[in-house]
């Protein structure tokens, strides 16, 4: 298994965060399969293969991921695709 860990900074409002956040899980679930549920401030993410939670606080979101034995040798690209998505959400 491996492990993926992302810290973004931005500039949105929480609620404005938020938004984002949401909006992200909906292409997440639409294009991969990846379930998801608000917990206080992290939105939980999970499908097979894939745990893990996005935290949002003021100026930072925070993206923690386990991925499973068939999704561990693309960790480098699953974790650049994070971040160029975040960049996209929250710029």
């Amino acid at each position: 298994m491996a492990s993926i860990n992302v810290s973004y900074p931005h500039q949105r409002s929480m609620e404005e965060a938020r938004d984002a956040a949401q909006t992200f899980a909906g292409k997440l679930q639409a294009k991969l399969g990846i379930n998801s549920h608000w917990q206080d401030n992290a939105l939980m993410l999970e499908r097979s293969g894939v745990n893990g939670s996005m935290t949002l606080t003021e100026g930072l979101v925070t993206v923690e991921l386990t991925l499973g034995m068939m999704l561990t040798p693309m960790k480098s690209q699953i974790e650049a695709e994070i971040n160029k998505q975040l960049a996209r959400y929250l710029s």
